[in-house]
């Protein structure tokens, strides 16, 4: 199942909490259910990849957010 776009700023919520405490449980966007897993697949420094899974609603997507150019021409 694919994230109701709607649920799209939760889900970035979601992710940042998650960030800031790894451990902690988080409830899936979608459906609301606790056991919602986040895997960090990002390829940094050029985009932030995040696996979604929830067991729950069948929750099953990757979340890309691309990172911008550090500086001109690309460089950092």
């Amino acid at each position: 199942m694919m994230l109701d776009p709607a649920k799209l700023p939760e889900a970035m919520r979601t992710i940042s909490a998650w960030r800031i405490e790894p451990e902690a449980p988080v409830n899936c966007p979608q459906c609301g259910t606790s056991g919602f897993v986040i895997t960090d697949c990002s390829a940094r420094p050029h985009a932030e990849w995040y696996r979604l899974q929830c067991a729950a609603c069948g929750l099953e997507q990757m979340l890309n957010i691309p990172l911008g150019a550090g500086g001109p021409g690309g460089g950092y």
